[in-house]
């Protein structure tokens, strides 16, 4: 474990907990993280239906933090820089497998 500069990305649905990024992600990034886009592709002799393409935010980390009454008003902006410890220790999913890119990481 090595303490770390990383950027906030956002306040869990739950509020329980804060993912931060290993780069500085973006406002608009991650606003638009969230949306499945898809384009038109002409493919041969027709015209089909494809996803375009997302940004992929690298390495993350999850911080168990209570937000519960944080206040919206006093959320810290996107990209925003803190001093965390971090872990090469995967955060893991609810069927046991580990999540891809995603660490965890603890307040100091």
């Amino acid at each position: 474990m090595e303490k770390a500069t990383v950027y906030f990305k956002k306040i869990t649905t739950s509020r329980k907990a804060v993912i931060f990024c290993a780069e500085q992600p973006t406002a608009s990034q991650v606003k638009n993280s969230g949306k499945q886009e898809s384009v038109n592709f002409e493919l041969g002799g027709g015209t089909v239906t494809a996803r375009s393409a997302f940004h992929n935010f690298g390495i993350q980390y999850f911080c168990q933090m209570d937000c519960t009454k944080l206040a919206k008003t006093k959320e810290p902006k996107v990209g925003q820089a803190y001093q965390l410890v971090i872990t090469n220790k995967p955060v893991m999913s609810q069927n046991g497998e580990a999540l891809t890119n995603l660490f965890w990481a603890y307040a100091n």
